[in-house]
């Protein structure tokens, strides 16, 4: 008989916090997954913070916490984790009542691009371990990796020339009659430029810092169609990179600059265009754009995307980046060439010759991949 009432108590138990937890286990229970920074360079590593908060009387002997992301994230501890089209994770908790558990994952940015994590799955347990309890948060985190900054002799070098082009353009627009202030006299000014009054006064060498009469932007334009059979991304990302590096040296030197890119937007769904920008500010935002386009799908057509922009609107200076040499490219170019000079960076895996025409010979930078 005791045995009975032993059984009857433990039946009763089980199926009551069966009861309990199909209808309470999701209460209070908070799950929050967030990256400690908002963005990070190509190649540096950042944080995953995984909290689990259970704010009720009702512990959860397990509970499994599932989400997933771009395999481009690495993380350092990859047993928990899966890589097929996406990385999966699936991590395990025992969360006693009122209690607040938080790990710490290590995760490297190895590549640009703009990842998140949307959506959270909870597979919770009774106490028995008896039936599982499924459940869904919301959660829209997300990362920007900023493109590096490429770095070469030859770029260094074209970045110079293209600069002193800009500089010489700038001056060419300069208003002798009006002047936003003073600065310190350097070996390059001009007698003409030396305010007289100031240098008096002060009993070092001043000059009067001219304002343009027009102000007008630098273009850069950012081709990123891959027409080869065999796919060439790692150009493309080149590309990106050399475009955040001559955008930062332009801002930096006090140049407006738009950026124009045919890949799209994976926000937005279109083609890239920012126009006049200036600061050295800026860059963040140009670099957060720049993480942006996905080239996993097929960028637009150059000529059809640009031509408008290209012949019907002014700038300081052009700058074409391309990896792509194909004629109808190069055609375009010379037509531009007969009206405006500009520069064509473009990047190569090895430097070919005989691929391209002949009057855009003084216009362009063969940049290659391994030349750092």
């Amino acid at each position: 008989m005791i045995l009975f009432f032993i059984a009857l108590f433990a039946a009763g138990l089980f199926w009551f916090q069966k009861f309990l937890y199909r209808r309470f286990w999701a209460e209070g229970i908070r799950v929050e997954v967030s990256f400690q920074e908002e963005m990070v360079q190509a190649g540096e590593e950042t944080a995953l913070f995984e909290v689990v908060e259970n704010r009720k009387w009702l512990p959860i002997p397990s509970l499994k916490v599932k989400f997933q992301c771009s395999r481009k994230l690495k993380f350092e501890d990859t047993d928990n984790g899966a890589v097929t089209d996406q990385y999966y994770r699936n991590d395990l908790f025992s969360v006693m009542p009122f209690q607040r558990i938080t790990r710490t994952h290590r995760v490297q940015c190895p590549h640009r691009g703009y990842y998140g994590i949307s959506g959270i799955d909870l597979v919770g347990t009774d106490l028995f371990f008896s039936e599982e309890l499924h459940g869904h948060m919301q959660s829209e985190q997300r990362i920007y990796v900023l493109p590096g900054l490429y770095e070469s002799p030859l770029l260094q070098e074209a970045v110079r020339r293209i600069s002193g082009e800009i500089a010489v353009r700038r001056y060419e627009l300069t208003d002798p009659f009006t002047h936003r202030g003073i600065r310190e006299y350097e070996p390059y000014d001009e007698m003409k430029s030396i305010n007289w009054k100031a240098t008096a006064k002060t009993g070092e060498l001043k000059v009067n810092i001219r304002e343009h009469t027009a102000v007008k932007a630098v273009r850069i334009f950012l081709n990123l169609q891959d027409r080869n059979i065999l796919r060439r991304e790692e150009l493309l990302e080149m590309s990106i990179s050399i475009c955040a590096r001559l955008a930062r040296g332009l801002l930096e030197s006090g140049v407006q600059v738009s950026v124009y890119a045919n890949a799209k937007d994976c926000v937005t769904g279109r083609p890239l265009s920012l126009e006049g920008v200036s600061g050295a500010g800026n860059l963040e935002n140009i670099c957060k754009m720049l993480a942006r386009l996905d080239l996993q799908k097929p960028a637009d057509d150059f000529a059809q995307c640009f031509s408008e922009e290209i012949f019907g609107s002014e700038a300081l200076y052009t700058v074409f980046i391309s990896p792509d040499r194909h004629e109808d490219f190069q055609q375009l170019l010379g037509r531009y060439k007969e009206r405006e000079a500009f520069s064509w960076l473009c990047p190569v895996k090895e430097m070919e010759q005989g691929d391209i025409r002949d009057e855009l010979m003084g216009s362009i930078v063969k940049i290659l991949e391994e030349e750092r």
